[in-house]
């Protein structure tokens, strides 16, 4: 992973590992707007606001690290904890604020989450730790489960038509890279997809 796999502290003091750090830090943070802001019109607002500034900076770490040559095994650490912690808590705030967008269908929620959840422990019993690396299909399914949480907060009816499309990319992406943990001895973070050697 990255240029070493040796922990630095210096790498703390990057801008991309620092804004890893931010992402690690808003996310339980949004339970805030969740429960603690009485006002629905206000808690909206803040959670799409924190929502956003996560995207931004999902997107921004790995780009700059690549773009000022500061990668690190840290920052693949950094990166890959704060995907975890944010993917659970989108069924959360999807729950809290738009409930309805789902409907009656939260077992395909479960389902989703369950695969996601299996596969870290694949990665974890195999490698030793939940490896870090971002296949084609798993940056398509952060972008669409970005713009989805935005848009089942702005125009929920559009949500609701597209919620099976964006379960159905999940679940094609959480079984990719649990076949990827399953046949490879070892994984790149460098992997596009299921067919790269």
């Amino acid at each position: 992973m990255g240029k070493t796999d040796k922990f630095n502290f210096n790498d703390l003091k990057t801008i991309p590992n620092i804004l890893s750090v931010s992402r690690l830090v808003l996310i339980p943070a949004m339970l805030i707007p969740c429960f603690l802001i009485g006002d629905e019109t206000l808690a909206r607002k803040v959670f799409l606001i924190m929502f956003v500034l996560i995207g931004v900076t999902d997107k921004l770490d790995g780009t700059l690290a690549r773009y000022l040559n500061q990668t690190s095994s840290l920052g693949a650490k950094l990166d890959t904890m704060a995907d975890t912690a944010f993917y659970p808590f989108i069924a959360l705030w999807l729950y809290r604020f738009e409930s309805t967008v789902v409907g009656k269908w939260w077992i395909l929620v479960f389902i989703l989450l369950g695969l996601f959840f299996l596969k870290m422990i694949l990665g974890k019993m195999k490698f030793g730790e939940i490896p870090s690396f971002h296949t084609i299909g798993g940056k398509t399914f952060a972008a669409s489960l970005f713009f989805f949480m935005i848009t089942a907060m702005l125009y929920p009816d559009i949500a609701r038509r597209l919620f099976p499309v964006l379960c159905i990319i999940g679940y094609i992406n959480q079984l990719e890279e649990m076949y990827i943990f399953i046949t490879r001895d070892s994984v790149d973070e460098n992997i596009k997809s299921v067919f790269s050697k």
